[in-house]
């Protein structure tokens, strides 16, 4: 059996996910990148996307994270992300909704800063129909 260690994902809600795992892939800010067991200290940045982990079972768990950070320290792994939606979860609706009202916003005059908030809302409406593969 391969090694594991020890993952949190927390939002200012909850605690979504803490089990042991066997690794990680992730997007940073600075690229894609992966964990396993004994990895080195890291603290990075993550961008809106999908986390993927193998858990002690090998089972792949797949999970839509809206920015946020990891940080690894002697097999420990901390996310913490502002959303966090497990796969099965996503309430499609809500997310076509919301990708439909950031173009709306993105293709007509708005301000800099509406069109910043809709490029944000859009890149999470799209990550999560991407986790529910709609």
């Amino acid at each position: 059996m391969a090694k594991t260690f020890k993952l949190e994902i927390i939002t200012p809600e909850k605690v979504v996910y803490s089990d042991s795992v066997q690794s990680i892939s992730a997007d940073g800010t600075e690229g894609s990148f992966g964990i396993l067991a004994d990895h080195a200290p890291l603290i990075t940045e993550l961008k809106t996307s999908i986390l993927t982990v193998n858990d002690a079972n090998n089972r792949t768990i797949r999970l839509a994270i809206y920015r946020g950070f990891l940080e690894v320290m002697a097999n420990n792994v901390v996310v913490l992300s502002d959303v966090c939606v497990k796969e099965g979860e996503v309430n499609v609706e809500k997310a076509h909704a919301e990708k439909d009202a950031a173009e709306k916003i993105l293709a007509g005059g708005g301000s800099a800063e509406e069109k910043e908030k809709a490029l944000s809302i859009l890149g999470r409406a799209n990550t999560w129909l991407k986790l529910a593969n709609k």
